[in-house]
C-alpha cells in the first residue's frame, strides 16, 4: 500500500506541475517523462546483465517517447503503458529493486499514461 500511496502522491506532483505551467508543451513534457522514467532503473542494476537489459529497455522507451513527440503522441501513451509491464518484469532481472517500487512505478505510469491520453487527444465535436 505504502508504494501505491507515494506512487500517487508523486503522480499527482508531475500533473500539478502540468496544470500550473499550462503553457509548456504538454506533448513534449509527456514525452520527457517516459524517456527519463527507464533511466532510474540502470541505478538499480548492478550486474553486467541486468544492466545490458535494462539499457536496452531504457533505449526502448526513449524511443518511445522520441516517437510520441516527433510522429503522434499515442505512442508517449503506450510507452508509458508498456513501462508498467517492465515494473511487473524488473524485480526478476534486478535483485536490488527496493521491496514495493514495482507498484510505485505502476501507479505512476498507469496514471500518467491515462493523464496524458486525456490531455493530448484531439477533442471531436
Amino acid at each position: 500500500m505504502t508504494g501505491f500511496s507515494i506512487g500517487f502522491c508523486t503522480t499527482v506532483a508531475i500533473i500539478a506541475f502540468a496544470e500550473i505551467f499550462r503553457k509548456m508543451d504538454l506533448k513534449f513534457f509527456a514525452s520527457l517523462n517516459l524517456a527519463v522514467i527507464p533511466f532510474i532503473y540502470i541505478g538499480f542494476s548492478i550486474d553486467l546483465h541486468s544492466l545490458m537489459l535494462t539499457i536496452l529497455g531504457a533505449l526502448f522507451f526513449l524511443f518511445l517517447a522520441y516517437w510520441g513527440y516527433k510522429k503522434h503522441y499515442i505512442f508517449t501513451v503506450l510507452g508509458l503503458t508498456l513501462h508498467g509491464i517492465w515494473d511487473v518484469l524488473f524485480p526478476h532481472i534486478s535483485t536490488i529493486a527496493p521491496h514495493g517500487y514495482d507498484v510505485f512505478c505502476i501507479t505512476i505510469d498507469v496514471l500518467l499514461a491515462l493523464y496524458f491520453y486525456l490531455k493530448l487527444k484531439p477533442i471531436k465535436n
